[in-house]
């Protein structure tokens, strides 16, 4: 595990008498408690009422950067690293939430359902394993490629300007705002008949709203045309009479998905190995320009690049590789143990699982950090389309050794955001790895305690929508991931 490094001296007192002084152990208790057991799980159940009735979810980290900052706003600017750790242990329990979907394809796989704490087990155990990993690779994608992270500079640019009051109140009212519409329209589609029969979806509007037009207009475009195209596959046998398009047109999107991934990951690779290359080339600096001393501010072109300009030697990002080692060989022991031993998984296929992480964390962090997209389900296929190769009959096997890779590369990209946001903002990386773990911890406990939640208030989740024809198909829940799982 990382050497301690030393927190930020606060340059004032706090602004208001009960906030407990900055580095203080009341501190650090008083973050952990709101970013873990409030706004986490806040964000866990978005987070798992998205991935059940959409199929996707957003991370919590601007949710819980704001809502965070409304506390730490009494320490002035130094409040920016307290928000930070805040943000990085609620995204933690609000990822994993989203991961419960798993055992929803249990379910609709026909496939027994293993004691609660077994999957808190696994879970946490590839959650762990995804962490260390995610931080190991920190070093290189972060501090030596330099590569954006735009979810990591929008949630830094945020950081540092909710430590202003007027910006911060402004924040905190458009979304209660937003929050309010949400609830007026959910209850709207309940009880007026004319929203009932559009099937009005917030969910699937606000969502809309965050991902723009760049995923919106595809979904639309793709929407239409399958819904076209439903007479010509029946004719060539593809669906059956009365199957939804998306039966085989999932298929059709997982071979684009694919297809595009290996060209994007190809031409990633080769903008890295560039980027590579010029750092290592001796620097020639412009004359007459002079470096920045400070982190970037909101604004600056700088900020917009992410430059910070900083020594190796700085305290705060200092870590110690050989026990991030140790970390990463015990976490992937641990997983492997207990899919062989607890679960009854061949070791085989648990063992190239764990291997693949290694491989998929580095690609799928260098693709978030200059794409802002983290393509999970290509790392999904891609196992399972292997194992299947190797020799791999029971789908059962392929679903949790999927599931591996699933969470450990949705985990290792979340640290290297996390780390990118700290990167700008000076955060101790050994502090903020902490938070994230703490975070993993009570997310592995939710993911199934919301998964159960979801699917026990809401059963049509359990019903197998891979076997439904187009008219039994739930409008409400979607599980898009699911379905592509199965």
């Amino acid at each position: 595990m990382p050497t301690t490094a030393r927190p930020p001296v606060p340059t004032s007192a706090p602004r208001w008498a009960w906030l407990p002084p900055i580095g203080s152990k009341r501190y650090y208790a008083m973050l952990a408690v709101l970013g873990i057991f409030i706004l986490g799980p806040l964000g866990g159940v978005t987070a798992s009422y998205m991935n059940f009735s959409i199929g996707f979810f957003v991370g919590g980290q601007v949710l819980a950067g704001i809502l965070g900052s409304s506390v730490t706003l009494g320490y002035g600017p130094e409040g920016k690293h307290g928000a930070n750790y805040m943000q990085t242990a609620a995204a933690s329990v609000a990822g994993m939430a989203g991961m419960g979907v798993l055992l929803q394809a249990m379910v609709w796989m026909g496939l027994p359902q293993p004691p609660a704490w077994q999957l808190m087990l696994f879970l946490g155990a590839i959650g762990m394993f995804g962490a260390g990993v995610g931080m190991l690779y920190t070093p290189i994608l972060v501090d030596r490629l330099q590569l954006t992270f735009p979810s990591g500079l929008a949630v830094a640019n945020i950081l540092r300007a909710m430590t202003d009051p007027v910006l911060l109140k402004r924040s905190i009212g458009r979304l209660g705002l937003g929050t309010a519409r949400g609830v007026g329209g959910g209850v709207g589609a309940a009880k007026l008949a004319v929203l009932g029969a559009i099937e009005l979806s917030t969910s699937t509007f606000g969502a809309g709203l965050l991902v723009g037009a760049r995923i919106g207009l595809a979904a639309l475009v793709a929407a239409l045309t399958g819904h076209l195209l439903i007479p010509y596959f029946v004719s060539i046998g593809w669906l059956h009479a009365g199957d939804p398009f998306r039966k085989i047109t999932f298929l059709i999107g997982l071979g684009l998905i694919m297809g595009a991934a290996i060209y994007d990951i190809g031409g990633i690779l080769i903008e890295a190995a560039r980027r590579l290359r010029a750092l290592r080339a001796p620097a020639q600096p412009a004359p007459g320009r002079r470096e920045p001393a400070d982190p970037p501010r909101v604004g600056d072109a700088a900020g917009v690049l992410g430059a910070r300009s900083s020594g190796d030697d700085e305290a705060w990002k200092q870590t110690h590789t050989g026990r991030l080692i140790a970390w990463v060989l015990f976490w992937g022991g641990l997983v492997v143990w207990v899919g062989a031993s607890v679960l009854n998984q061949p070791v085989v296929f648990m063992l190239l699982a764990v291997a693949l992480v290694l491989v998929f964390a580095m690609v799928n962090g260098i693709s978030l950090g200059i794409s802002d997209s983290n393509p999970i389900s290509a790392a999904f296929v891609t196992a399972v389309v292997l194992m299947a190769a190797l020799g791999l009959k029971d789908p059962g096997v392929g679903l949790m050794a999927g599931g591996i890779l699933l969470v450990a590369v949705s985990v290792a990209g979340d640290m290297q955001q996390d780390r990118s946001t700290g990167w700008r903002l000076g955060t101790p990386r050994t502090i903020q790895f902490r938070f994230q773990v703490m975070g993993l911890l009570v997310g592995a406990i939710v993911s199934v305690g919301f998964a159960r939640l979801f699917m026990t208030a809401y059963p049509v989740l359990s019903l197998d929508q891979t076997v439904m024809s187009a008219d039994q198909q739930p409008g409400q829940w979607v599980s898009a991931m699911t379905y592509k799982f199965v």
